[in-house]
Order: structure tokens, then C-alpha cells, then sequence
């Protein structure tokens, strides 16, 4: 009987070797895995642009109803006021694009005038989305504003009270001082 027994348990362990394999097999002789495949579509990024330009400035002479009438090799005389206007074109693009530009007046150097030669500076922006700083020559931007001009009016005068022969020959020159842009 103990014969038997074995003889049963290998049977039914034959069997069931059997069907199993048969089962791995999907059936007698068919074997199959299924598969697929998709492509990523080309995607890309770009970046945006922060650069600010300038052109080349002129003077104009505050007495005179042309425009643009003031030239190198004219001198000032008491009552004289000069004005020289330089524009700046700012580009500003990118999703995320936020920061400031800044200007710091300079000082006249060379001012030997004991009168009193004064300037002003004064910068203006063509953009609603370029708005004027918190501090003076400062302006910020918090969006992407594509181009802006920025106009810088540098204005010298000459006091009309200078008498005799003071503040004749004399130079004041207001030294080159660049805008910076800048993301914050």
C-alpha cells in the first residue's frame, strides 16, 4: 500500500507539472507577451531677454524754439539752459521676468563755475508695466514688458545773475553714468 501511495502522489504531482506548464505556455505550443511602445513628443524650452540699449543723445538750447539747435563748439553765457536728451530702449521678456533699473545722478566734475553751473536729471519711462522706483532714478518692472524706452533729460543751466567777468572759460561736464538692469 505504501507503494501505492507514492505511486498516486507521483502521478498527481506529474499531472499537475503538467498543467502548469501548460498554463505558463498559454496553451499547447502558443507563447506570447504583448508589448507597446509611444514616442515622447519633441518638446523644448526658450529663454527670455533682459538688455537695455542706448542712442546717441542731443543737445537743445532752452532759448531758442528750434529743436536740437545746440552744438558742441557752443559756448553758455549767464541766463543759458542746455538741455541733453539720450534715450535708452529696454527689453524685457520671459514669464517670470521681474527686477529694477536704476540710474545714479552723477556729480559735475571739472565744475569750476563759482556762479553756481547747475544740472538736473530727469528720466521719464514709455511703459506702463516700467514704472517708477521708490527711490529716485530707480524704476521696476514685475512682468514681461517686451520693450520700454527710457528717456534721460540732462539739464545745465547757467545762472542769469553771474556778473562781470566770473565763470568766463570755465568747463563743467557731467560724467558718463550707465543704467544697470537687473532681475531680482
Amino acid at each position: 500500500m505504501k507503494r501505492e501511495s507514492t505511486m498516486n502522489t507521483m502521478i498527481k504531482g506529474s499531472i499537475a507539472g503538467a498543467t502548469g506548464i501548460a498554463l505558463l505556455m498559454g496553451g499547447f505550443g502558443t507563447y506570447a507577451l504583448w508589448s507597446d511602445s509611444e514616442n515622447l513628443a519633441a518638446h523644448g524650452v526658450q529663454s527670455g531677454e533682459l538688455d537695455i540699449a542706448t542712442s546717441a543723445g542731443v543737445y537743445d538750447d532752452a532759448n531758442s524754439a528750434a529743436a536740437n539747435d545746440w552744438t558742441a563748439t557752443d559756448k553758455m553765457v549767464p541766463g543759458d539752459t542746455v538741455t541733453y536728451t539720450q534715450t535708452f530702449t529696454v527689453k524685457g521678456t520671459g514669464k517670470n521676468l521681474k527686477g529694477t533699473i536704476s540710474y545714479v545722478k552723477p556729480a559735475l566734475s571739472n565744475n569750476s563755475f563759482s556762479a553756481g553751473m547747475t544740472h538736473t536729471v530727469d528720466i521719464t519711462s514709455s511703459s506702463a508695466d516700467v514704472t517708477a522706483g521708490s527711490t529716485a532714478g530707480t524704476f521696476t518692472f514685475a512682468q514681461p514688458f517686451g520693450t520700454a524706452t527710457l528717456t534721460a533729460k540732462v539739464t545745465y543751466t547757467l545762472p542769469a545773475g553771474t556778473a562781470n567777468q566770473v565763470d568766463q572759460n570755465k568747463a563743467a561736464t557731467l560724467p558718463a553714468a550707465a543704467f544697470t538692469i537687473s532681475e531680482s
